[in-house]
C-alpha cells in the first residue's frame, strides 16, 4: 500500500499550521530529546511532511528543521496530531500538547502525535503491513526483519514511557517495545549496523530488531525512525539495580557512622545486597561484545591497530573537548578551571603510551542505564552513541576501552546520584556518606575491570596492561569532560558529579 502526500506548503495551508511553527519550535526546545535545551530557537521550517490520516484525528508526519541561536541546525521526526478543543486526549497526555489553533469550529488542539494511541496504532499497522508512505522529499519505508516475535494484532494496548532520553519509547502489547527516534540524521545508522553485526556474530546479549521504519531521502543511507524489539518483561535496568544497592548501603552507612564502625570498605564488603557480582558479570558480557565485534566478518565492522598517530589524535581531541567546555563562563566549572592542568596531563600521557590493541566499532554511550538484567543475564541496549556527538563520530572506530571507561564512570555517577536522594551536596553529612559511595564504586569498578580483562584474555583487543591503564584513564577523564558539558545543558544540578571526579587528586 502506498500513500502519497500533498506538498509541504499545501499541508501547512490546508491545516493552518503556518502560524503555529513558533509553538512547534518552543515545544521541541523543551524536550530532552532535542539536545538543545541550553539554547533558544531562531527558526523553524517544516522540511517534509505527509498526511497519514485526514480526520478523527488528523495525523501528519513531519521532518521539522530547527535552527538554534548558537548556529546549530537539527532535523526532528515530529508526527503531529489535530483534535477538537475539549478532546479527552488533552487531559490524558498533557505533556504532548503544543498549541491551540483557531478555526470556525471552536478550535483544534495541535499536539505531538506520539502521545496519541491513534498514531501509534496507525504506525503499528503500517509496520505489520510493510507499507511505504511517500512524502514530498522522501519516503517512509516500514519493514519486518524476519526475526520472529511480531504480534499479529491490529490495535495493541500502548503505553508511552516517561523516562527522559534521546528518543520516545512505547510498550506495544504484551511483548513488544517500540523506540521512536526523534533526530533525523544522515548516513548509515550506527544502531542498526551494530544490532545486525552482533546478531550475525551470535552475540546473545542484545534485544533483536523485529521491524523498523526507515526515512529514505535517496541521497544517503536511510535513517531509522522507529525500531520494534521484544519487550523484556521481568527485567530491571542496571541503573535502577545499582541505586537500590546504594540506598541499602547508605542506610547501613548511617548506622555505621552512628556506632563508630565507619570503615567504608568493610561496610561495602559486608553488604548483603552488594552489586559486585553483577558488575563482574557485566564486565564479562561487555568483553564478549567487543570480542564479537573484533572478529566480525562484516565490512562495516572492520578493525585497525592502535598506532602512535591515533594516540596523538585522541590526545588532541580530548584537549579540544576540555578547551571547548572551559569556554563556558558557568561558575559551576570554577573548580575545573583550577585543576585543568592536571586534567590536561592525563590526556598528554597518551602521547607516550606504547601503541597496541585494536580499534573497533564500539557501543559509544555505555553506562548502567543502557543495560537490562533478565533471568538469562545482562542485555545491552541503545547502540545510538552519545547524543551530542555527530553521526560520523558515533560510527568511528575507537578503542574498546572507551566503552569500558563509560561503564566505570557510571558506577561513580550512581554513587553520587543515590546520595543526592538522601542528603544535599552542601550538607555536613555529605562527605562522610560519600566515602561509602566511593568505596562501593571502587569495589564495582575493580570487579568489572577484572572480569573484563579475564574474558579478553590473550586476544589482541587491548594493549599491554600499563598502556591499557593509561588509555582507560584518559577515556574516563574525557567522558567526565563530556558529562560536565552535557549536564550544563540538561541538568545543571548534576554538574558537580563529573567535576568532582575531574578535580580529585587521582583524576
Amino acid at each position: 500500500m502506498n500513500v502519497r502526500a500533498a506538498g509541504v506548503d499545501a499541508i501547512l495551508e490546508d491545516l493552518r499550521l503556518g502560524d503555529a511553527l513558533a509553538d512547534v519550535g518552543a515545544y521541541i526546545n523543551r524536550q530532552r530529546w532535542s539536545g538543545a535545551q541550553d539554547t533558544t530557537v531562531r527558526d523553524v521550517i517544516l522540511e517534509d511532511a505527509a498526511v497519514l490520516m485526514e480526520r478523527d484525528p488528523t495525523l501528519v508526519f513531519t521532518v521539522t528543521r530547527v535552527t538554534y541561536a548558537d548556529g546549530r541546525v537539527r532535523r526532528y521526526a515530529l508526527p503531529l496530531g489535530l483534535r477538537p478543543v475539549g478532546d479527552a486526549l488533552a487531559e490524558r497526555a498533557p505533556a504532548f500538547m503544543i498549541a491551540t489553533l483557531a478555526d470556525d469550529d471552536g478550535g483544534r488542539l495541535l499536539y505531538d502525535a506520539l502521545g496519541d494511541p491513534a498514531y501509534l496504532h496507525w504506525l503499528w499497522r503500517a509496520i505489520r503491513e510493510e507499507r511505504t508512505v511517500t512524502t514530498q522529499q522522501a519516503s517512509l519505508r516500514c519493514e519486518r526483519t524476519g526475526v520472529p516475535g511480531v504480534e499479529e494484532v491490529d490495535t495493541p494496548w500502548v503505553r508511552v514511557l516517561t523516562v527522559e532520553q534521546s528518543n520516545t519509547s512505547v510498550e506495544l502489547g504484551d511483548s513488544m517495545f517500540l523506540k521512536h527516534m526523534r533526530r533525523v540524521e544522515p548516513g548509515p545508522s550506527h544502531e542498526l549496523e551494530m544490532a545486525r553485526a552482533l546478531s550475525t556474530a551470535g552475540f546473545p546479549h542484545i534485544a533483536p530488531v523485529l521491524a523498523d521504519v526507515l526515512y529514505d531521502a535517496g541521497d544517503s543511507a536511510p535513517t531509522p525512525l522507529a525500531l520494534v524489539q521484544p519487550y523484556l518483561r521481568n527485567s530491571a535496568d542496571g541503573w535502577a539495580l545499582a541505586l537500590t544497592s546504594l540506598r541499602d548501603l547508605y542506610a547501613d552507612a548511617d548506622e555505621a557512622l552512628a556506632t563508630g564502625r565507619g570503615d567504608p570498605a568493610a561496610v561495602v564488603q559486608q553488604q548483603g545486597g552488594a552489586f559486585v557480582g553483577e558488575a563482574a558479570r557485566l564486565g564479562q558480557v561487555i568483553a564478549e561484545m567487543h570480542l564479537a565485534l573484533s572478529r566480525s566478518g562484516d565490512p562495516g565492522m572492520r578493525t585497525e591497530p592502535v598506532t602512535a598517530v591515533l594516540l596523538n589524535g585522541w590526545a588532541d581531541a580530548m584537549i579540544a573537548d576540555l578547551d571547548a567546555l572551559l569556554r563556558s563562563d558557568s561558575p559551576l566549572l570554577e573548580p575545573l578551571r583550577t585543576a585543568q592542568q592536571e586534567v590536561r596531563r592525563s590526556f598528554e600521557v597518551l602521547r607516550d603510551a606504547k601503541p597496541g590493541g585494536l580499534c573497533t566499532r564500539i557501543h559509544g554511550d555505555l553506562h548502567l542505564g543502557q543495560t537490562l538484567r533478565v533471568d538469562s543475564g545482562w542485555i545491552l541496549l541503545d547502540f545510538e552513541g552519545e547524543p551530542d556527538r555527530t553521526p560520523a563520530e558515533r560510527r568511528a572506530l575507537s578503542s574498546p576501552l572507551r566503552d569500558v571507561a563509560g561503564m566505570l564512570r557510571s558506577f561513580d555517577y550512581a554513587a553520587a546520584v543515590a546520595l543526592t536522594e538522601r542528603v544535599m551536596p552542601e550538607s555536613a553529612d555529605w562527605e562522610g556518606l560519600m566515602a561509602f559511595g566511593d568505596a562501593w564504586a571502587a569495589a564495582n569498578r575493580r570487579a568489572f575491570w577484572s572480569a573484563y580483562l579475564e574474558t579478553v584474555g590473550a586476544a589482541p583487543l587491548l594493549p599491554q596492561l600499563d598502556a591499557a591503564l593509561v588509555m582507560r584513564r584518559a577515556f574516563e577523564t574525557q567522558k567526565a569532560v563530556y558529562e560536565a558539558g552535557y549536564e550544563l545543558g540538561h541538568r545543571p544540578s548534576w554538574v558537580g558529579i563529573p567535576v568532582r571526579f575531574l578535580t580529585r587528586p587521582s583524576a
